[in-house]
């Protein structure tokens, strides 16, 4: 039997987390962005913090703010001032009741905080620009793609005059060769749906026009069956009526949405799109960054299965 003491530490230490709210956590920040403390101190805010309901965040001039409030409930702050969380949950907000939003935001929230533990905020996980004369891949490997939306991204590779993109069936032979501007560190690919076979490792790579002979990593993708194709994209249109694609956290969204059916190439280029919009937004740099990674540990786990 627990003693009188054991029961009414265990009654103090609930009335106190009524009292204290629930957590609320910060998914990006970008620029100033400071939490108040209990003893009246502001500490920096960082992608992946904890805090309550009842503390406040600041917000400084040309800052960013995305929180995830209990049940997966978003709000992002774009504008200078000083906010008590309870009052953001409080306003009504057009995503709160979005069965999409919410089923994507868990997943987004534990990838981002993941991603972020243990790294300085700002710096990223890989997103440089390499010196070496073949580019590297940006889209994980084990991508699958809608066969009429083909897309591949690589990173920029300094003094380059262009690029050129190839694509090999599964016994090496070249199939579709295309040259890319120097500005460009991505294509998307819509002529080759008929020419590819649903759910055979294709591989792709990337070189420069100056060493074509030099080429990155063979790189396999993945087309899509008709058949899920088609039910994937019933549920994406869902989700893109849902969010606002104008915002970093909506892009975000739509890339949870693909990396968790395993369209990484398109999530890569959501997540990207979201630092776009966001600029050094850590918790969106993290989420595209580290995507490689989750890839393949995912892999790896399967595999173990």
């Amino acid at each position: 039997m627990w003693s009188l003491r054991k029961l009414s530490a265990v009654l103090l230490y609930a009335f106190a987390a009524v009292l204290c709210g629930q957590n609320v956590t910060i998914l990006a920040t970008k620029g100033d962005v400071q939490v108040e403390q209990p003893n009246g101190t502001w500490v920096k805010a960082t992608a992946g913090m904890k805090v309550n309901e009842q503390q406040k965040i600041r917000v400084g001039n040309q800052s960013y703010a995305a929180l995830v409030f209990p049940g997966n409930k978003t709000r992002e702050l774009r504008q200078a001032g000083t906010y008590v969380l309870s009052q953001l949950l409080a306003q009504k907000s057009s995503v709160d009741d979005n069965p999409y939003a919410v089923r994507y935001t868990g997943y987004i929230l534990n990838q981002a905080v993941a991603s972020t533990a243990g790294r300085a905020s700002g710096k990223t996980l890989g997103a440089v620009t390499r010196s070496t004369m073949a580019p590297a891949p940006r889209t994980p490997a084990q991508s699958s793609f809608y066969a009429e939306k083909i897309v591949f991204a690589w990173d920029r590779v300094p003094g380059s005059e262009g690029y050129i993109v190839q694509i090999l069936d599964d016994t090496g032979q070249i199939i579709h060769a295309q040259e890319v501007a120097a500005d460009q560190t991505a294509v998307e690919i819509s002529t080759l749906g008929n020419k590819l076979k649903p759910g055979v490792c294709y591989y792709w790579r990337v070189s420069t026009r100056r060493h074509a002979s030099l080429h990155s990593t063979n790189t396999c993708f993945r087309i899509l069956s008709a058949d899920k194709a088609a039910a994937i994209k019933k549920e994406e249109e869902g989700l893109r009526r849902n969010i606002d694609l104008n915002t970093a956290l909506g892009q975000a969204l739509l890339g949870a949405f693909y990396e968790q059916n395993g369209l990484y190439g398109y999530a890569w280029s959501a997540y990207n799109q979201a630092v776009t919009l966001e600029p050094g937004a850590d918790g969106y740099v993290a989420l595209r960054d580290a995507l490689p990674q989750r890839v393949s540990q995912q892999a790896s786990v399967s595999v173990s299965e």
